[in-house]
């Protein structure tokens, strides 16, 4: 849907290109929800940095979704169909003011059960935090380190076995680093894809999984 109102959004970047994971994209937040920004540039970090509030001039820009996960940008036609596309990078500034630095940005801390795949979620493009998690598989790098490439989608789980989707770019300045061991917080940009519940980390700083694992004593009995 294209945007014919004379609409100005504000919000607290979340999440940005920083480490590679992201491309093209960052996640801006108010107390209402997060946002997915497409924008046709690089290294978006140095303008736009986690924390700097922006303004979002929204006439002419286009609002749709990702198999769920709402996304603002361009409209665009693909293969003869409407899609959506990144803001070009000459029309940025036209349409993206940047605002005050250093703004708080803090996770909103959740349980799994809270988080909805319904598109109008409160928590979808938001930052959030899960604790007391742990990776399934302690033996991987976050992702595919190989040729080809691929975004690697791993699994954490809880102590109650509830599994949710950590997903990686292959391009991220720590996609070859193994995964930590340990138990503890995570935290993530919350999206869907379809009915799946996925996090997108900013860094691997962002997974401090330091503690004792959900069957330590059973596994050191």
């Amino acid at each position: 849907d294209v945007i014919t109102s004379d609409l100005i959004i504000s919000g607290i970047v979340v999440a940005d290109d920083k480490s590679g994971n992201l491309y093209k994209q960052l996640f801006v937040q108010d107390a209402t929800g997060g946002l997915q920004i497409l924008l046709d540039a690089n290294s978006l970090y140095g303008t736009y940095p986690v924390g700097r509030r922006i303004f979002i001039k929204c006439k002419d820009l286009c609002i749709s979704d990702y198999n769920g996960t709402m996304e603002l940008g361009v409209k665009a036609t693909v293969a003869g169909l409407p899609s959506i596309e990144g803001i070009p990078a000459n029309l940025i500034s036209k349409y993206v003011v940047g605002g005050s630095i250093n703004n708080p940005v803090v996770p909103i801390v959740v349980t799994q059960n809270q988080l909805g795949t319904n598109m109008q979620d409160k928590y979808l493009g938001s930052l959030i935090q899960l604790d007391d998690y742990e990776f399934s598989d302690t033996t991987i790098t976050f992702s595919d380190t190989s040729a080809y490439k691929s975004t690697l989608n791993i699994d954490i789980k809880n102590c109650s076995n509830q599994f949710i989707t950590i997903r990686t770019s292959a391009y991220a300045n720590f996609a070859g680093r193994k995964v930590p061991g340990g138990k503890g917080s995570v935290i993530a940009i919350y999206t869907t894809f379809g009915s799946t519940k996925q996090l997108i980390l900013r860094s691997a700083e962002d997974v401090m999984f330091s503690g004792n694992r959900c069957n330590a004593f059973e596994e050191s009995f």
